[in-house]
């Protein structure tokens, strides 16, 4: 027992172990030791095995220098640079550097990289994400929790995100970046909770990563089961919907607010962050940091520019100082109604106004809902209003029309609640046949006007706007043959209409047509085939208006009729409107000519544009007018009878008072978009640069690749041009039949361009796996070189050196090789670093060299470990100064937060007592200040507290990886 002592390594019962201390109890002596794998025991030491172990230097024999060389197995060169590579891959994503750029098929601009890098640079991987549409958030989401995953940080996801883009990112996620989100909608729920039980916390639950949507994450059944469930990874799309405003917060900006406490790492992402009036912005700083801004301070411009990357599609430029993205033209084309067309116009909106007032004196809000849909189909087609206005009769004739037994859908969706295009078609068409009625005359009277509105529908077989629609593309088609066009419409019904209307066209047989009923298998082959086949035509409803990119095929869009949300039309733009676009975007938009509607809207777009110029930002300008309620406008100006220009004139006003609001926010800053120029580019590539040389290029994982597979038995084998196959060793098959692996490539791009094509990234299942078995293993742990550039013989020590903080989470981990001269006992940092990047030469070297080497080891360590002593504290001094700032300027913002919210709720307090002496009863009130003041200390210590252990800089010891006996040729 003398012979063992703290600090110890040793191999208890074969298995590797650490002493921490031995003692006698009587006659027996025990041993508590932390054994590898099974944690702290303590055992008596004369019922088990201990043996000294080892590391492969001490145990080689210098009497056996003779028989060592490069390629002999104790000591081989080859295993040794296998094991150095492995231990670079194992310990890479610690350095700082972003690992996403070599593991993700998707083709990234340095402008992506650059807000991925910012985020992964702050003390808490938090931050509103604020990017024009168009630019890539769901790119930079991604990329941002890949480099949260390789740091282990990412075990349990949440997605939150618009309903009708669950499966967008399920999309995006698999195919970019190889995650797998599962969607938590009511089928997982009930199935999460017979696999767990009615007790258990569904949401609550390790390696969980799913995505769901606002709408259903809100429901009142889930809000006790959030608060206890704990994220480390949030990220929420479309966040400013879930933003704050008035006095009653919605339910999903309590639902987000609530998420958004109890996560790690927070991702809001949102293109229109604020409305003009700065309430939901403020908001949304809120939820990243509740600490940051007290709540009687104004945001100031350096808090905001802490949580939020925001940039336009005006301000980033190329390497030669040109704006990347092409300019855009919106136009308007007007089409004139004939005689029966306005006849039918006029007939249908006095119906629409007549129900309309009868459903606001009758209370019936859900058939007032069903006459703006009305409305707004009047003027997309014949097509449309004619099957709304059968399905209508139809419903009230079979006296199917009432409101008390809507589906689920029909009432989420008269709720606001977000629905994917199929669910928001059916509720609109059982919507669209509701009425309300005072007695059977006047049903009787309804429906007879109903099939005077079907015939009279009858009458025009095709409208004027359609024609002058065809008319259009076979013009275009015969004079730019070449050009490809995408056309818009918000009906499935108009789509329908037009498709039928252009069968006998010769160009008939080249559209593609997506819609709500188009599954996403056949949607991605849809905008393959558009994207990169003959077919020049692609007809679409607003299910193609997010999630499809055709910039790189088509520049020319047509909208059948402009959708009543302008944020609508600006997501149809940005199919075409976004990176990689070389041309000038054109959008025609068609419209009926003197109608209420079309005024109003070339009204809404003009001034969406021309605000858009004068700050050069479509986001924000669309952020102003996102909760507008054009639909109430219009049909309040139908009900009274009002003309346009008083719609108009309305309108006008009230984005004139929200432009004001946000020009005030930009001449703060606050909100104003910033420039990614030559300058940016050039320091985002100096990361990229480094990531590279930490990771290693293509070729380096490829040889990587190559040579561990062959060391550990198998083979791989050229395939083709960046194809490969192999023959994987026993350890690393896929299956029990023994068969090739592949085809694989190394490339990104050949493998973004192919999808059958398996890509070989450093975060590669497989590439892990081959990494594990060679640290696992023996071999390498000690090697011997051969090279030209060393002039004396000595030994290289490959260090892992590690810092954690007081939470545990790692800082920097990185390997550091120090070479040391036998003769002198000089250690070498950037020596031991060509030592282990050289290739050794074949041979058989001197005998005495090695003995010498042998012989002198525990010198040459001594030395090694005093080198390593001093990078260790020099590291540690950086790291501290760093982390001490960050935390500074926390500790500064917490206590004026803490400051201010105190003064504000003692004052509370003093105006109470004052008219409690007054004879007033506020001691509720009094109370319930008092107990607020004490929950803000509580939470303001809490705080404090987690800063205290995130402001610690502890050094793991380090640790000896492998070694390498180095001699001169």
């Amino acid at each position: 027992m003398n012979d063992l002592a703290p600090g110890d390594t040793i191999l208890l019962n074969d298995n590797p172990a650490e002493v921490i201390k031995t003692y006698s109890v009587g006659n027996l002596e025990y041993l508590r030791a932390y054994i590898e794998d099974i944690g702290v025991k303590t055992v008596c030491i004369d019922d088990v095995d201990i043996e000294p172990k080892h590391d492969q230097l001490s145990a080689l024999d210098p009497a056996t220098a003779n028989q060592l060389h490069p390629d002999h197995e104790t000591v081989s060169a080859e295993w040794f640079d296998l094991r150095s590579q492995a231990l670079q891959l194992q310990i890479a994503h610690e350095q700082g550097q972003l690992l996403s750029i070599s593991n993700s098929l998707v083709r990234l601009e340095p402008y992506q990289l650059a807000c991925v890098n910012w985020v992964m640079q702050k003390l808490r991987q938090r931050a509103l994400i604020a990017d024009d549409v168009g630019l890539g958030k769901t790119i930079e989401a991604g990329l941002i929790l890949k480099e949260l995953t390789a740091r282990n940080r990412a075990d349990r996801v949440l997605f939150v995100v618009p309903a009708h883009l669950q499966t967008k990112w399920i999309r995006d996620m698999d195919r970019f970046f190889d995650i797998s989100l599962t969607p938590a909608d009511r089928q997982w729920v009930e199935g999460e909770r017979r696999r767990l039980g009615e007790e258990a916390n569904i949401w609550d639950q390790d390696h969980q990563q799913i995505v769901t949507s606002m709408a259903f994450l809100r429901q009142e059944e889930f809000r006790e089961e959030l608060d206890e469930a704990f994220w480390d990874v949030v990220v929420v799309d479309e966040a400013h919907k879930a933003a704050k405003r008035g006095e009653s917060p919605s339910k999903s900006s309590k639902m987000v607010e609530r998420v958004a406490d109890n996560s790690d790492s927070l991702l809001l992402l949102s293109a229109t962050p604020h409305d003009g009036k700065g309430e939901a912005f403020r908001s949304l700083i809120e939820y990243i940091d509740p600490f940051l801004v007290a709540e009687d301070q104004d945001l100031s411009k350096e808090a905001a520019d802490r949580v939020m990357m925001r940039r336009g599609k005006q301000t980033i430029y190329d390497d030669d100082g040109e704006r990347i993205f092409p300019n855009r033209e919106v136009g308007t084309i007007s089409v004139e109604m004939t005689q029966e067309e306005r006849q039918f116009y006029q007939a249908v909106t006095d119906y629409v106004k007549h129900v309309y007032n009868r459903s606001e004196q009758l209370n019936e809000p859900a058939v007032g809902f069903a006459m703006a849909l009305m409305q707004k189909r009047l003027v997309s087609s014949i097509g449309a209003i004619q099957a709304t206005l059968s399905r209508r009769l139809g419903n009230l004739v079979d006296q199917q029309s009432t409101t008390t037994n809507l589906s689920e859908e029909a009432s989420a969706y008269l709720e606001g609640e977000d629905l994917d295009e199929q669910d928001q078609q059916n509720a609109e068409e059982e919507l669209a046949g509701l009425t309300i009625t005072e007695s059977d005359a006047q049903l009787e009277e309804e429906i007879e006007t109903l099939r005077d509105l079907v015939t009279l529908a009858e009458g025009i077989p095709v409208d004027s706007k359609a024609q002058k629609v065809r008319r259009y593309i076979q013009q275009l088609l015969e004079e730019q043959p070449n050009e490809k066009v995408l056309l818009f419409t918000e009906y499935r019904d108009t789509l329908d209409y037009i498709l039928d209307l252009v069968k006998d066209e010769p160009w008939a047989d080249e559209i593609l047509v997506i819609h709500g009923g188009v599954d996403t298998e056949d949607r991605a082959r849809i905008e393959d085939e558009f994207n990169h086949g003959q077919s020049r035509l692609l007809f679409a409803t607003d299910a193609a208006s997010e999630g499809i990119d055709l910039q790189h095929s088509c520049h020319i869009m047509v909208n059948y009729e402009l959708p009543w949300n302008p944020n609508r039309l600006e997501q149809r733009i940005g199919r075409l409107h976004r990176y990689g676009q070389e041309k000038e975007v054109k959008v025609w938009n068609f419209s009926f000519e003197d109608t209420r509607e079309s005024e109003v809207f070339e009204m809404l777009q003009d001034k969406v544009e021309s605000i858009r110029g004068q700050l050069g930002n479509t986001a924000d300008v669309l952020g102003m007018v996102d909760d507008i309620n054009v639909d109430s406008l219009i049909m309040e100006s139908i009900r009274n009878d009002e003309p346009a220009s008083a719609t108009k004139e309305e309108l006008e006003e009230l984005i004139d008072e929200r432009q004001q609001t946000l020009s005030n926010w930009y001449e703060r800053s606050l909100v104003d978009t910033s420039t990614f120029d030559q300058e940016s580019r050039e320091k985002i590539q100096e990361v990229m640069d480094q990531s590279e040389d930490v990771y290693g290029s293509e070729a380096d994982i490829r040889e990587f690749f190559e040579r561990g597979i062959a060391a550990l038995g198998g083979d791989v084998e050229k395939a083709g041009t960046n194809l490969y196959r192999a023959a994987l060793p026993t350890e690393l098959r896929r299956s029990a039949i023994d068969e090739p692996y592949g085809p694989f490539t190394f490339n990104r791009e050949f493998a973004m361009d192919h999808d059958d094509i398996e890509y070989i990234a450093p975060d590669t299942e497989l590439v892990q796996e081959l990494m594990q078995c060679v640290i696992d293993g023996d071999q390498g742990s000690v090697g011997l070189k051969m090279l030209p550039f060393v002039d004396d013989p000595g030994i290289t020590y490959n260090y892992r050196v590690r810092f954690e903080d007081g939470t545990g989470e790692v800082i920097r981990e990185e390997i550091l090789p120090v070479f040391v001269d036998a003769a002198h006992k000089d250690p070498q940092e950037r020596l031991g670093q060509r030592v282990v990047d050289g290739d050794s030469t074949k041979g058989s070297p001197d005998e005495e060299p090695i003995r010498v080497l042998l012989e002198n080891e525990s010198d040459m360590r001594l030395s090694a470990d005093r080198y390593i002593s001093q990078r260790v504290e020099s590291r540690r001094d950086e790291l501290r100064k760093r982390r001490k700032e960050e935390i500074e300027q926390e500790l500064e913002d917490l206590e004026a937060y803490a400051a201010s919210e105190r003064e504000r709720i003692e004052t509370f307090i003093t105006e109470y007592e004052r008219k409690a002496e007054a004879g007033t009863d506020m001691d509720i009130a009094i109370r319930g200040q008092r107990n607020r003041l004490s929950k803000l200390e509580d939470r303001i210590e809490q705080r404090k507290k987690e800063l205290q252990l995130k402001v610690q800089v502890i050094s793991v010891a380090p640790e000896i990886e492998n070694f390498c006996l180095t001699l001169s040729i």
